[in-house]
């Protein structure tokens, strides 16, 4: 099993005995025999397989996601390959079940593009304050039971979401699907 190093809210996790140490990660070695690919940052470098653990905690449930992401050898340099973001979205979907009532972040989101609003705007609608609104997405904080319910019903029947943009004195857009 590799070897881990906290880093606020995600812990780092490489399968590589290569990389900066100054950085006070801790390395397992390599067991696949993945073709190499070269380092676009520093050009000399070869990324090798990485993950890192990024947690949620919703309705005071811990939910761990391991996500996957290369590292340079050399210079330390992460990436995202486009393989590794269709598992990483795959494993981000799958945490749903974990979350039972509660909305995920992407469902803020899609509510807020769907009607065509900034992150300002919808927060300016709900209530809140475009910081909080931001954590809700990003997904640093769950809203309290009266707004996530007010969220859900704006989900459910989008004149609900008209009539407090009315309220706002904003106007929505409405796209067929996102």
């Amino acid at each position: 099993m590799p070897l881990s190093s906290a880093s606020g809210r995600q812990r780092l996790i490489f399968f590589t005995s290569y990389a900066a140490q100054s950085r006070g990660w801790v390395y397992a070695e390599r067991h696949d025999e993945a073709p190499t690919m070269k380092c676009r940052q520093c050009k000399s470098g070869v990324l090798g397989e990485a993950a890192y653990v990024r947690e949620f905690y919703p309705g005071r449930l811990r939910v761990a996601v391991v996500l996957l992401q290369s590292v340079c050898d050399s210079c330390g340099h992460t990436r995202t390959l486009s393989a590794q973001h269709d598992e990483n979205l795959r494993r981000l979907a799958a945490r749903k079940s974990a979350y039972g009532d509660v909305l995920m972040g992407e469902d803020y989101i899609a509510l807020r593009k769907r009607h065509s609003l900034t992150r300002p705007q919808m927060a300016r609608v709900l209530g809140v304050s475009i910081r909080t609104y931001t954590r809700y997405e990003n997904e640093d904080a769950y809203p309290v039971k009266s707004t996530r319910l007010l969220i859900e019903l704006a989900i459910g029947k989008p004149e609900v979401l008209h009539f407090l943009a009315d309220k706002a004195d904003l106007a929505l857009g409405l796209r067929e699907e996102c």
